[in-house]
């Protein structure tokens, strides 16, 4: 519908509107000059209330078109809007991918360093053992020279006496 169509059908509304209102104002005869006031007060008001409604169509076209302009800008922020949304969603996907991946990366730490304290127990209790072992060992060889210093003492006296006997042996 054109300009002017809008207009003539916005004005031929309120002219129906207004010789609707006057023929029921005017019919009623009986009505006392207050009630007559009241029914004009409000039919004033319906009128005001239906130009109100269509006064967007009687708008000026410097307001329409502010008005389209505004429509547009704020079709392009909401756009702007949704695509800087799916660019946040984006990066809060790549943050969580490498939170994901750092969290496997320490988790395989982990492993490995449970791994190596295991193998430092293991070998700690290798070297314990070995330990013990030499301990052990340090010990029997203590007592195999103890053995072998009262052997060395036993010959020494063996030889002394047999030394002394011969001594005696031929002295006589």
């Amino acid at each position: 519908m054109s300009n002017s169509g809008e207009h003539h059908g916005s004005f031929q509304f309120l002219r129906n509107l207004r010789n609707f209102s006057a023929r029921a104002l005017f019919s009623i005869s009986r009505f006392t000059q207050e009630t007559k006031m009241k029914l004009t007060t409000i039919a004033s008001l319906a009128a005001l209330a239906a130009a109100s409604a269509l006064s967007p169509a009687l708008a000026d076209p410097v307001t329409r078109e502010q008005a389209k302009a505004d429509y547009h800008q704020a079709q392009a922020d909401a756009a702007k809007s949704q695509m800087q949304k799916e660019a946040a969603q984006d990066e809060a996907s790549a943050a969580a991918a490498d939170a994901a991946s750092a969290q496997a990366q320490a988790n395989a730490a982990q492993a490995d360093a449970s791994t190596l304290h295991s193998k430092a127990n293991e070998t700690q209790a290798q070297a314990n053992m070995a330990k013990n072992q030499a301990d052990a060992s340090k010990a029997q060889a203590q007592d195999a020279q103890a053995r072998a210093d009262k052997a060395q003492a036993n010959r020494d006296a063996a030889l002394d006496r047999a030394e002394d006997a011969r001594e005696t042996a031929h002295n006589n």
